[in-house]
């Protein structure tokens, strides 16, 4: 059996998308280098781990057992090798938006007290690369479901803007209230987004115009006057020129949280998780002042 590691790390990404372009693009290959990729493996391994239509990837069974193997083993590998390594990397990941005051602080913090290296890393997942063991800690917003492995460590909460094209007819307004955002459709992200039609009242929900699966996706949407968008309020220091952020009176509030492996965590993650909880701290005694 001769498995290389990189088609072992490629498989589990195609899992997890269960689309071969998808799969390709996290990967940073083409669509027939994974498909070669996936080959090589099943050959190595003399099963076939992938049932593939023209419109559907399904895991076989023994897909779905390597699946959950991989999904332990592959973070627990990438634990031992920073273990001994002369250059204790950390890697952060995020979803679509990284407050930029807490990045320069961590980065800056991390790296004259650690010794080690702060790498940030976006990824558009849930929880930004944890799980999947693509990135060591994360910082997202919004609690990601309920599941066993994670720590998460509240740094703060943030208020919600609403996003518009430029040319809708909701562009002019400086404020809004949350119960006239389910008069217009929205634009859903739907895998590292923190807003849908749950979050009003039933019976009162907007409709879902397109769902996304990328912050790139969604907010040329929403300047293509696809439908409404809804983000943190710290959206507004990355603007875009075809969208308009407005305030929302009652908008409920959106977590900013830590997120964390419990099984073979980084070893500088207390450091980081340190630095990132005085970093809130002090960010919330200054909002208090002004």
């Amino acid at each position: 059996m001769n498995a290389e590691l990189r088609d072992l790390r490629w498989f589990l990404v195609l899992a997890e998308e269960e689309h071969f372009s998808h799969a390709a693009d996290r990967c940073r290959v083409t669509q027939p280098t994974l498909t070669r990729s996936l080959a090589r493996l099943e050959a190595a391994l003399g099963v076939r781990l992938v049932d593939r239509t023209t419109r559907s990837v399904r895991l076989t069974e023994p897909g779905r057992r390597l699946r959950s193997e991989l999904a332990v083993l592959l973070p627990r590998l990438d634990s031992a090798l920073r273990s001994v390594s002369a250059h204790p990397n950390l890697r952060l990941g995020f979803t679509w938006l990284l407050p930029s005051g807490l990045a320069r602080r961590l980065i800056t913090e991390f790296e004259q007290d650690s010794g080690g290296r702060l790498e940030l890393i976006r990824r558009d997942e849930r929880t930004a690369g944890v799980t999947t063991g693509h990135t060591d800690a994360a910082v997202i917003h919004g609690r990601p479901p309920a599941e066993d492995g994670l720590r998460v460590v509240e740094l703060g909460v943030e208020t919600r803007v609403a996003a518009v094209g430029a040319h809708h007819p909701l562009a002019r307004r400086r404020r809004l209230r949350w119960a006239e955002l389910a008069e217009h459709p929205l634009v859903v992200n739907k895998l590292s987004g923190t807003v849908g039609p749950s979050l009003w009242p039933s019976g009162a929900r907007p409709e879902v115009a397109v769902t996304c699966r990328t912050y790139d996706e969604w907010i040329e949407m929403v300047a293509a006057d696809r439908g409404v968008g809804v983000l943190p309020r710290s959206a507004r220091s990355h603007p875009h020129p075809g969208v308009r952020y407005i305030s929302i009176a009652d908008a409920p509030t959106v977590p900013l949280v830590l997120v964390t492996p419990v099984r073979a965590p980084h070893p500088l993650t207390d450091h980081l998780e340190r630095i990132a909880l005085a970093a809130a701290r002090e960010s919330a005694l200054s909002r208090s002042h002004d």
